[in-house]
C-alpha cells in the first residue's frame, strides 16, 4: 500500500513532454519545477543564469528551481531539433529525499542542481534507450523510469557546474521588471542596446533606473551587460572552428570596438582572448 502511495504522488509530480520542430523555441524562462532535458538532435546555445555554452545531440542536462534557462538552436544544423523534458516538482523530491539512505542520491541531485548541470558526453549517450523508452511506456512506468534515470545520472562523476553561485544568489528574477530586462537583454545583447531605451521600457528614468538595476542584479547596466556579451565570446572561442578568430568573437558578441572588447575580456577572465583561444 506505501508504494501505491507513493507511486501516485510520485506520478502528479512529475510532467514528461517531447518536442519535435525546425528548432527549439528560443525563450528565456524559468520555473520552480527542476527540468531534465535529454537532447535527442540538435544544436546550438544553451543559456542557464549567467552560463552560456553549447548543447548538442545526446547532451543531458538537469535545470535547478527557478534559474533561467534558454537553448537557442544554431541555424546551420541540417535536420529537426528533437528534445524530451521531464519537468520534477522540487518540493516533492526534497521529501523524498528525506524518507531514507535510499534517496540520498535525490538530495545529492537537488544540491547540484542549483547552478544548473550538464552531464558527461560519454556517459549521458548510455542514456538514450532510457529516455526513449519514456516516450512508449504508461503514465505509471515513467514514474519509475524516470527515478531509474536520476538514480543512474548520481552515479556519474564528471559534472559540469553551469551558472555562478553569485549570479543565481544576488540577480532578483522574480522581480518583474528586472527579469523583464534581463530578457531582453537575453535576448538581443548580440545588437546595439540603448541604456534610455531600457530605462523607458520600465519606465523609468535613466538615473533611477541605474540605481534599481544595481540593487537587484549588484552590478551596474553596462557591467551585466558586458558580462554577458564576454561569455558569449568565451562561448565562440572555445569552439573548434578556425574561422571563430578574435575579431569575430567581438562583433559577434555584440562589441564594435576590438581595443574595448580586449580590455573588457582581460578584465573579467583575467588574459587576452587571443590567450583564451
Amino acid at each position: 500500500m506505501k508504494l501505491h502511495l507513493l507511486h501516485k504522488n510520485l506520478r502528479s509530480n512529475v510532467l514528461f513532454s517531447s518536442f519535435t520542430d525546425d528548432e527549439f523555441l528560443k525563450l528565456w524562462h524559468y520555473h520552480p519545477e527542476l527540468e531534465l532535458v535529454y537532447i535527442v538532435s540538435g544544436k546550438g546555445t544553451l543559456y542557464v543564469g549567467d552560463f552560456i555554452g553549447s548543447f548538442e545531440s545526446n547532451n543531458i542536462f538537469l535545470i535547478g528551481s527557478n534559474i533561467p534557462h534558454m537553448f537557442d538552436s544554431s541555424p546551420d544544423f541540417e535536420g529537426e531539433s528533437s528534445s524530451i523534458v521531464v519537468h520534477l516538482n522540487y518540493d516533492f523530491l526534497k521529501k523524498l529525499g528525506m524518507l531514507g539512505e535510499e534517496f540520498n542520491h535525490i538530495n545529492s541531485l537537488l544540491l547540484l542542481s542549483n547552478r544548473g548541470l550538464k552531464f558527461n558526453t560519454k556517459e549521458s549517450q548510455k542514456f538514450k534507450k532510457l529516455f526513449h523508452e519514456l516516450e512508449k511506456t504508461s503514465s505509471d512506468e515513467k514514474v519509475l523510469q524516470t527515478l531509474k534515470i536520476l538514480y543512474r545520472l548520481s552515479l556519474i562523476e564528471n559534472l559540469a557546474k553551469l551558472g555562478s553561485i553569485e549570479w543565481i544568489d544576488q540577480v532578483n528574477i522574480k522581480d518583474d521588471r528586472i527579469n523583464t530586462v534581463i530578457e531582453y537583454i537575453m535576448m538581443n545583447f548580440k545588437n546595439e542596446i540603448k541604456l534610455n531605451e531600457i530605462a523607458e521600457m520600465v519606465a523609468m528614468n535613466k538615473t533611477a533606473f541605474c540605481r534599481y538595476f544595481k540593487k537587484n542584479t549588484h552590478k551596474t547596466f553596462v557591467n551585466f551587460l558586458n558580462g554577458v556579451r564576454i561569455n558569449y565570446a568565451c562561448k565562440l572561442l572555445k569552439e573548434n572552428n578556425a574561422t571563430n578568430s578574435v575579431s569575430m568573437a567581438c562583433f559577434n558578441s555584440g562589441f564594435n570596438s576590438l581595443s574595448y572588447f580586449n580590455r573588457i575580456f582581460k578584465k573579467n577572465i583575467g588574459c587576452a582572448p587571443s590567450e583564451y583561444r
